[in-house]
């Protein structure tokens, strides 16, 4: 029976499939919140009346280099006179011959390599994890990553290589990954917890090489840039949009020294738990989608380390988008998925909403006032994120007792069927 005439004309299923709703939504947000200075105010997101501050640092370093200042102390050349937090691998971009004068050259190919690599990794597959995928990418820490075109953009998009590179485990592709992973850290260290990429790897032995290489040749590097290690661990207040274990243990009263150490054996104890009890299967099931198991151990394993090290800006939870896919498609059959899946979008919006409220609501505070509510906020919110990072936790355990007990397994086979 033909429509009647005046029925809307049906829309094509390809401009309303999950990866282009994904694109066209996340990208629409992000502008939004570009072109809305006071939407972006609201929310808590600063710019500092200026884009691309991070970005503007990292070349200011190299330009301190190149004129005989010592970039590690006080730079002159930068906005706020930073000192280089990075290592030297950065001074890289002097050489090319890169300056403060091509920031927004520089910063915006960092956003569009971030762009870029999100949408070549991130492949929902149905309408729902396409709308929940955009709560996530048009969140505030990845918004405030990309006003600020922080450096965590490039190594997102240097171990996207690596997980693009693992969907096949040939011998080219596992070299590459590896090299990928080897880069990110010789320019930002803390990406040497994505070598945990490669448990994931098939068969025990090529599982243990590559493992095995690819730790001595990360130890090599981390050995290279010792003396620039220090850097990475500057002291940065608990804040709104901050990540790390101590900020919630501090807020309750413990010393920031003993902050550390009770952060790590709490969240062990937790990790460890949730796997023991079987909540956190999943990683080490080999029918499930080889790139989702990746993206989410390379994710979890980055975010749990850098929680667990030091307090970091909010834009760490840019990797948050490799945890999704795989969350969204196991929670059907786990409920630490599918918890977890609830608690992502509350872990990455709450402090924005927290700002929101304030500025509607309590515009006249004095900053004392707002201090004691921040204060209080975190006291109240940092559970979530402590669960959420217990679970990661989980996963990651299970996935190390899982491949253990193969590797045992497999030495016992082979005594038995040896000569």
């Amino acid at each position: 029976m033909p429509p009647a005439p005046d029925a809307p004309a049906p829309v094509p299923a390809k401009l309303l499939s999950p990866r282009l709703l994904f694109v066209a939504g996340s990208l629409l947000v992000l502008l939004a919140l570009t072109l809305s200075p006071r939407a972006r105010a609201m929310l808590g997101i600063f710019d500092h009346g200026r884009w691309f501050l991070d970005s503007y640092a990292v070349l200011a370093g190299s330009d301190a280099v190149r004129a005989g200042i010592d970039p590690i102390a006080r730079n002159p050349y930068d906005v706020f006179q930073r000192p280089h937090s990075y290592s030297d691998w950065w001074y890289g971009l002097g050489k090319l011959g890169l300056t403060r004068e091509d920031n927004f050259l520089v910063g915006g190919a960092w956003v569009l390599m971030f762009l870029g690599a999100v949408f070549l990794t991130v492949r929902p597959r149905s309408r729902g994890e396409a709308l929940w995928l955009v709560l996530l990418t048009g969140s505030p820490p990845v918004m405030l990553g990309l006003i600020r075109a922080n450096n965590d953009l490039v190594v997102f998009a240097v171990l996207a290589v690596a997980v693009l590179a693992l969907r096949q485990h040939t011998v080219a592709r596992i070299v590459l990954a590896v090299a990928a992973v080897v880069l990110a850290t010789g320019l930002k260290f803390y990406p040497v917890a994505a070598g945990a990429v490669f448990l994931l790897l098939p068969g025990r032995r090529r599982m243990l090489t590559t493992v095995t290489l690819a730790a001595g040749v990360l130890a090599l590097v981390l050995w290279s840039v010792r003396a620039q290690l220090v850097r990475g661990t500057f002291h940065l207040e608990p804040e709104l949009f901050t990540l790390g274990a101590r900020v919630w243990l501090m807020d309750l009263g413990l010393a920031a020294p003993a902050a550390v150490p009770v952060s790590f054996l709490l969240l062990a104890a937790g990790a460890v738990l949730a796997a023991g009890r079987g909540w956190t299967r999943g990683l080490a099931r080999e029918d499930a989608d080889p790139g989702l198991r990746q993206a989410m151990t390379i994710a979890a394993a980055l975010l749990v380390f850098c929680f667990l090290g030091t307090i970091n800006f909010g834009y760490r939870w840019i990797f948050a988008l490799w945890l999704a896919p795989w969350l969204w498609r196991e929670r059907t059959g786990s409920r630490a998925a599918r918890l977890a899946v609830w608690l992502l979008p509350f872990v990455l919006w709450h402090d924005a909403l927290l700002c929101l409220a304030t500025n509607l609501w309590l515009p006249d505070f004095k900053p004392a006032q707002y201090d004691r509510i921040f204060v209080q906020w975190r006291l109240c919110t940092e559970p979530f994120t402590w669960a959420l990072m217990i679970l990661f936790g989980g996963w990651l355990a299970d996935l190390l007792f899982a491949r253990g007990r193969a590797q045992r397994s497999g030495a016992g086979e082979s005594r038995r069927t040896g000569p």
